[in-house]
């Protein structure tokens, strides 16, 4: 009998054992992948703090996101990869030379971190504002940029950009993409005066573009504005 029991034991234990060692080869990738991606999670952290690009970080950051990315092919990573080639393209200690090739490059990892995860306005948004730098077609640039106000409206850190794109295309838009564009321009007013109004200085000083948008449907909102431009002027 005790032999039978301890058997019994055994043939519980055997195939638990075997389960946990199958469980943790099926982990070890993401683990792996989780620690060399770590100094990237802390250096992006540190750039949405600061604003300082770690210029020379850079080339061994973009080497652990894409050892993480062997590891495991995860669209949080190609996210990450895409942000810092983007930062390096900004750089300006970046070789001139490299800045196109290193747009395209975060452009690619941004598109292939979106079709795993579709529902990410800053990828969308930095995919348009990549676009608008290396001067694509205009709609190539407007539906990314609808793509990140339908995935992400209330973002309140994106309306500055989404509303410098906007001004730029706004001959190019639908009724759809000028609707979304007033409403950005109303929203950042609301959240970021101050951000806004540095916004139109640089892509609308006239305001003509902003008359159109909110003469009739939002006139007490442009008098403010004109107001606070003129206060630059």
């Amino acid at each position: 009998m005790r032999r039978s029991t301890g058997n019994s034991k055994l043939s519980l234990i055997f195939p638990a054992a075997i389960l946990a060692i199958a469980t943790l080869l099926l982990a070890w990738p993401r683990l792996q992948a989780s620690f060399r991606y770590l100094p990237v999670d802390i250096a992006i952290a540190r750039y949405h703090q600061d604003r300082q690009i770690p210029s020379d970080r850079l080339p061994v950051l973009i080497r652990f996101a894409r050892e993480a990315i062997a590891y495991h092919d995860h669209y949080r990573y190609h996210d990450g990869l895409s942000l810092l080639h983007y930062l390096r393209a900004l750089d300006p200690y970046s070789p001139a030379l490299e800045r196109r090739d290193t747009y395209q490059q975060s452009a690619a990892e941004a598109a292939s971190s979106l079709q795993q995860a579709p529902a990410q306005p800053s990828a969308w948004l930095r995919l348009a504002t990549i676009r608008w730098i290396l001067h694509d077609e205009p709609e190539t640039i407007i539906e990314p940029w609808k793509m990140s106000i339908f995935t992400g409206r209330t973002h309140s850190s994106l309306f500055s950009t989404r509303v410098e794109i906007g001004l730029a295309h706004y001959p190019f838009m639908d009724r759809e993409a000028v609707a979304m564009l007033r409403d950005q321009l109303l929203l950042a007013w609301r959240a970021r005066p101050g951000t806004l109004i540095q916004a139109l200085a640089r892509r609308d000083p006239e305001l003509a573009v902003t008359r159109l948008l909110l003469a009739s449907t939002d006139p007490e909102a442009l008098l403010e504005m004109e107001a606070w431009l003129a206060k630059l002027h």
